[in-house]
Order: structure tokens, then sequence, then C-alpha cells
């Protein structure tokens, strides 16, 4: 008998305990098993397995409750190493999460400890000859020798059905199962090597001259050729016999960092991101765990590949969001790659033309190691950017989307048969609906915002929950019938676009056009072979695109980010304008920028103008330092939740009397309503708390998370977001 102890699918904190199943089989801990619990059959993962000689009535009677068998055994061997188990038990205490839900982030869908709806390996018929004797006709033979050439799949043999089946019962052949890989779609590109700059070399050189463990930030603007420096330190670790996780921000990267290790690396590589289908990831994830690939190259969740001997860790564009997992658990991948390469004692370079505050502050610390590309690859001047004020144009008598500069810049640049790149970090047609008899807006049932409205569908939508609802013909408040679109999205822009621009040719790209599988890459693709001649898009045009012909970007309103309440809402408002001002005149054309604001004089945006990150770390550090943010202190955004607004306003106050009472040392502000209060029929409360020493912190919590999230039966729990990203 085997006393088996299981973690059940479900990631909630009351349940963060292994239960106990007794199993008549030897079971191997870190596999996964089909149980009962609670009336229903779940999944279950082992997290360790005991031989006991007592039988199930003693052991009833030792435990003092009744014992339950094991259903069924899902694997055979362990899902996870040793490795990713201990890292999954450690980010659970770093995260304060449940343990189950550190181990499915992990995974691909189908090796989840979850029930989901599984993909079987694919397979095709194939045939292989098996035996040196000759056949009985001269058919048979003659079939005999093709298939002697090669091994065939059934559908390609070019004789008839009963004909292989004669050769199969005269035991020549055998016709066997052959796994076919569903390995994701890759353009090609132009595999040939690049020579790298004098400045390319002397980092790639700093950078392998470095100890084991260190990181590197390599600040270099855009165009500076950081991708050819990554190339080159993955060649050298691979020579080195070790291998190399290669991360990038965004989904709509991934297919282009992708084409350009795969064109020097071949199959060596591997890809890990969401938009790949289940068989997809199944697979490559198989590819990685059989050590059949040395470089996996993905998003957030690729930080999590089974690779072994890991040599390095690059994060692309390490300053974006997305590197910051917004549920359950809530990490950050760099302190995931740090867990990592303690572990095996490798290397992480991190690569941004405008880097975190927190990361360039650690540089100049020398915590982290510093190396500057400050040039562009081809000598090229970084493009000129022009501030256009729109309070003056509307002044002017101009009450369009676009100022006159903007308008004009685009319609030569199409003239000229050169493309251009449009940023408007709002997707959909209209922001809102609104009656203007009494002023009421249309808002989602289930959240505080307004629902936007998407004129492909001619439907409102809520960009957090995903309700959405047909366009109402009256108001519901009132049921005035004058009801007004307001406000403007990449729809409307692209509409605009059409009918104001002479030989325009739009295509758009946000999460409505690329939601479907392999959209990012048509998309890009066809803009690339100049199927259109302007790109709209929200932030996820605005880094690591690079087309030649493309000589103008234009941002149509750059206060979207500057306006939110947000510590960060400076540097992201820079960051974007720097990022997306460097996709103009990266080839052999010069480019230029038009930026609109309301706010020209702020310093995000004037020192984005400039391409003048130096001056802007100088300016964001002051204000961190005066407010007491990252990076003088850490910070921790602990959300109280509940479906009652009352119950969750109480609890905030409750959990702030604990935390003044037992931490003297850290800044406790709050509570106040989330920035979003009521979000999916849930309401949210806020509590900040700016901290320097981590241990006391973390002993709080402990308690409050015991009470609050596993004794509450539900009525109210509480989230820990350690170094928030956003604090909407």
């Amino acid at each position: 008998m085997y006393i088996a102890h299981v973690l059940v699918e479900h990631s909630s904190h009351a349940l963060d305990r292994s239960f106990t199943y007794l199993s008549k089989k030897p079971v191997k801990a870190g596999v996964r098993v089909s149980i009962f619990f609670n009336h229903q059959r779940i999944v279950g993962y082992i997290l360790n397995v005991e031989y006991t000689s007592k039988t199930k009535e003693e052991l009833e009677i030792e435990y003092g409750f009744r014992l339950a068998y094991i259903n069924e055994l899902i694997d055979e061997e362990p899902i996870l190493n040793e490795e990713l188990l201990s890292l999954a038990k450690s980010l659970s205490k770093a995260t304060v999460s449940p343990l189950i839900s550190c181990l499915q982030v992990m995974l691909p869908g189908n090796l989840k400890p979850k029930s989901v709806k599984r993909v079987a390996i694919k397979t095709l018929k194939a045939i292989r000859v098996i035996s040196d004797e000759k056949a009985k006709t001269s058919k048979q033979n003659e079939c005999l020798e093709i298939l002697r050439s090669k091994d065939f799949f059934l559908h390609d043999v070019p004789y008839s059905r009963a004909l292989i089946s004669k050769l199969e019962e005269q035991g020549l052949i055998e016709i066997y199962d052959q796994e076919i890989l569903r390995t994701p779609e890759v353009e090609n590109v132009d595999s040939s090597e690049v020579l790298l700059t004098d400045s390319q070399k002397k980092v790639v050189e700093g950078i392998l001259a470095t100890k084991e463990e260190s990181i590197s930030l390599i600040h270099g603007v855009t165009g500076s050729g950081k991708t050819e420096v990554y190339i080159d330190l993955t060649r050298h670790i691979l020579e080195q016999g070790k291998n190399v996780i290669m991360l990038v921000p965004e989904i709509s990267l991934t297919p282009m960092m992708v084409k350009i290790f795969k064109s020097r690396f071949g199959n060596q590589v591997a890809i890990l991101h969401s938009r790949l289908s289940a068989g997809e990831k199944y697979d490559e994830y198989r590819r990685i765990t059989r050590k059949e690939v040395r470089i996996v190259v993905g998003a957030r969740s690729a930080i999590f590949a089974p690779l072994e001997d890991i040599g390095l860790i690059i994060m692309d564009e390490e300053h974006d969001s997305s590197y910051k997992q917004e549920n359950t658990p809530r990490y950050a991948t760099l302190q995931v790659a740090k867990m990592r390469a303690r572990t095996h004692k490798c290397r992480i370079v991190l690569g941004s033309a405008t880097p975190l505050v927190e990361s360039y502050a650690r540089a100049k610390a020398g915590f982290y190691h510093l190396f500057e590309l400050p040039e562009r690859i081809n000598k090229k001047p970084l493009p000129h950017v022009d501030i256009v004020n729109m309070e003056e144009e509307t002044k002017a008598g101009n009450y369009g989307y676009m100022s006159q500069l903007m308008k004009s810049r685009l319609q030569e640049t199409i003239d000229r048969g050169e493309q251009a790149i449009l940023l408007l970090n709002k997707r959909g047609y209209a922001s809102f609906i609104k009656c203007t008899d009494c002023q009421e807006v249309v808002k989602c049932p289930h959240c505080d915002v307004t629902l936007t409205y998407h004129k492909n569908e001619d439907r409102l939508k809520c960009h957090y929950c995903d309700f959405s609802m047909s366009v109402p013909r009256e108001c519901p408040s009132c049921h005035s019938t004058h009801l007004k679109k307001i406000g403007y999205g990449t729809q409307r822009i692209e509409e605009y676009i059409q009918s104001h621009i002479v030989n325009a040719k739009v295509m758009r790209f946000d999460y409505d056009t690329t939601r479907n599988k392999n959209s990012h890459t048509k998309l890009l693709k066809a803009f690339r072979n100049k199927e259109a001649n302007i790109l709209v898009g929200t932030q996820m045009i605005a880094k690591g695109l690079d087309f030649e012909n493309v000589t103008f970007v234009g941002v149509l309103s750059a206060d979207l980010t500057l306006t939110l309440p947000d510590y960060r809402a400076s540097e992201r408002t820079f960051q974007l304008l720097t990022q997306v001002a460097g996709r103009s005149g990266r080839g052999e054309k010069s480019g230029s920028v038009v930026i609109q604001t309301y706010n020209p004089d702020h310093y995000a945006i004037a020192l984005a103008a400039k391409h003048d990150y130096a001056h802007f770390y100088e300016k964001e550090m002051a204000y961190r330092k005066l407010a007491n943010y990252p990076p003088y202190c850490h910070l921790l955004a602990i959300v109280v939740q509940s479906r009652s607004d009352a119950v969750v306003k109480r609890a905030a106050t409750e959990i702030k009397y604990h935390l003044v009472k037992s931490l003297n040392d850290a800044q406790i502000i709050g509570p106040s309503e989330a920035g979003i209060f009521k979000m999916k029929d849930t309401y949210r409360e806020r509590i900040l708390v700016k901290y320097k020493d981590a241990k006391p912190v973390y002993r709080i919590l402990e308690s409050l998370n015991d009470f609050y999230n596993k004794k509450q039966n539900g009525k109210v729990s509480m989230v820990c977001d350690f170094h928030p990203y956003t604090l909407i």
C-alpha cells in the first residue's frame, strides 16, 4: 500500500495543502492523477509518496477520517524536473500564491494539473521494410524496392492498398504510427552572418568576461543592433555546451525573433508563447524535455522552459510591463530568471532603449554591469521629432484627429512611395456613447468602466470582462434617443485616414485584428510586402518592428498614458514615445516623427522627442526620491476583494490596522478604491506598502493570508502584488 500526498487542481488558498490518497500500486511523486474530491472527479498532482504496510482500515483509524484510492494515473513519469518543482515552491512563497497555481503556470495546457481537454500525440500511418526477402510477384518486388529507399507515409505510397496488404501478410513490411510534430509556422529570412561593429563586439566581449550569475544591462538606442549582440552571445554560449532562453515581451515580436534565431541556429530553436495551438505547445515542450533543442524563444512563460544546462537568459525590451504576470501567481519574469540563474549559475542579459528606472539605477550603482550602444548600427541619426500642441490646433479651428503637420507629413510619405506607422493606444471606434440630454454614459454592468463602441461588429464592449451588448436605441436612464459616440480609437482612425489621405492603404494592428492564430505574422508580412502603406495600431506596434521603408511615425495622442493614476505614468509615456519613434528611418532613408499632445512641456514628452534617456532618468529619479517610490523602496500592492462593497471596505480597514501595528519601518498608504473599483462584479480596495526589509512584511502577510484567504469562505480575499507594474 502506498500513501500519496496530493495537491488538488483548484488554485484556492483554502485548498493550498496536500490531501491524502491511497494507491495499491507504486506511484511516483510529480505525476498527475485522477481523483474524487468533494464528489467531483478532478486532477491532482502528487507531491510525495510513502510506502506503508498498514491496511486501509488501520490507516483510517489512525488518521481519523475515511481514505479514498487514486482513480487513475495520468502520467508515467514526472511532468516537472526537480529544478522546476523547487522553483514552483520558491515562487509560491515569494508571491504568496497557492503552490498548484505556480505549477499550472509553468506547464502547457496539455500537461497542466488541471481538468482540461487534452490533445493527443499526432501520428500518421507509415511503412517500413522489415525483411530482406523477396516478394511473390514482380509488381510487389518493384514496390518493395521503392519502399527500401526510405520510409513512406501510407498515403504517399504510389501503389494500391491491396498490394501493400499483400506485402504486410508476407511479413516484408510493417505499418506503424509515426509521430508528427506540430511545428509552429515560421517565415524564412536571410540567414547570412552579420559582421558586428566595434561597439557590438565590445559589448559581447564585456558580457562574456562577467562572472557567472551576473546581470548585464545593454542600454542601446533603437536600431543600435541589440539583436545581433544577442545572436553572437548565444553562439558563444552554445559553443560552451550550454543552452539559452531568449525572451521577448510581446507575442507580436516573437515571430520576428524566432525567424532571426531559426535562420542562424536552425532546428535547435523551440518556440513557446500563448498564441500557439495546444498541440504545437505540447510538441514544442516535449522537444525541449527530450533535449532536441538548445534555444527557447518566447514570451513571458518561456522562462519556465524545462531546459537543462542554461548558460544565458536574455530579456529583450526588459522594461515592458508584459513581463509581469497580472493574475495569480503575480510574478515578475526577472524575479524567476534570477532564481533559475542561481540554480544554473548562468548570466542574465537585459536589453532596452528605455530601461526601467530601477534597472538603470542598479546598473549605475554597480549591481548590474552596464553596456551602452549610443548609436544606430548604420550610423544614421535618430529621427527628427516634432511636437504639436493640440490646444493651438484647436484655437486655429482644426478640430480633427490630426494636426495639419501630421496630415501633410503623412500625405508626403505616401506620395514618395514610403510607409508610415500611426500609434493610438486605444482600440475600438469610439471611447463611449453618451446621452446629450442627461449626460449619462453607457457603462459595463460588471465593471466601473464605459463600454467601447466597435463599429465592425456594431456592438459595445468592455475591455476588462469581455461583456458586450448591442448599441442601445435610447438612453437607459432618461430614454432619450439623442445618443452620441464620443472619442476615437484605432477603428475610427483607420476610417478617417481612408477618407482624408490620397492613395492610403491602411492596415490595423491591434488586439481585435490579431486575436487569431498567426494573424500577427500575416499582417506584418503583408505590411513588409507593401500591401499597405499605413499601419495603424496600439502599443503593440511600438517596439521591435523593423521596416526599412517606414520613414514617418505619428503619435495621435501622447497624453493617454500620461494621465493614468500611476507613479509609472511618466516613465511609460517616455518609453512608449521613444520606442515608437524608433520605428522611423531604420533603413537607408531618414525618418521623421510627429507627436500630438496637450502637454507639450511635460518632461516625459519633451525628452522623448530629444531621445534623451539620461536627462529623463535624472528627472524621474528626483521625483521618485521625493515621493519615496522604487528604486528608493520596495513596493507591495495589497488588493482586497469582495462581492460586497461594504465588506471590502471593512476588511481593507482591518488589514491596514494590522499592517500599521506590525510594520514600524514601512509606509502604509490607503486603503483607497482601486483605479477601477468594480471589476467583473468584484469590488476592490488597494493598500500600498513601501518597505526596505522584506522579512517582517512576509511574516504579517502569512498571518493575513491565513485569515482572509483561508478562513473567510470566499467572502473576502486578499491578493499580494509585489513590485506592481500598474496601480489601476
